[in-house]
């Protein structure tokens, strides 16, 4: 192998390497984009669900309620 040879080696081999470490930071920031987005999604959908889940029985008697009410009105009519 010739010195040119070898030098262009080398600079293959550092080119590499560098090209090794930038993939190896974009492949970390990937996961974290995507365990940050299931966290946002997880922010949203938990309180949506545990609001439903807990306001449910006073809106099902809000309901009954209003329909007593509108009962009423068509019987008073």
């Amino acid at each position: 192998m010739n010195p040119e040879e070898k030098v262009l080696l080398e600079r293959t081999l550092k080119l590499s390497e560098e090209n090794n470490q930038i993939l190896r930071k974009l492949q970390r920031r990937v996961r974290w984009a995507v365990l940050w987005g299931f966290i946002k999604i997880a922010i949203i959908i938990v309180p949506l669900v545990a609001g439903y889940l807990y306001l449910q029985p006073f809106l099902e008697q809000a309901m009954e309620n209003y329909n007593g009410l509108r009962e009423l009105i068509n019987i008073t009519r």
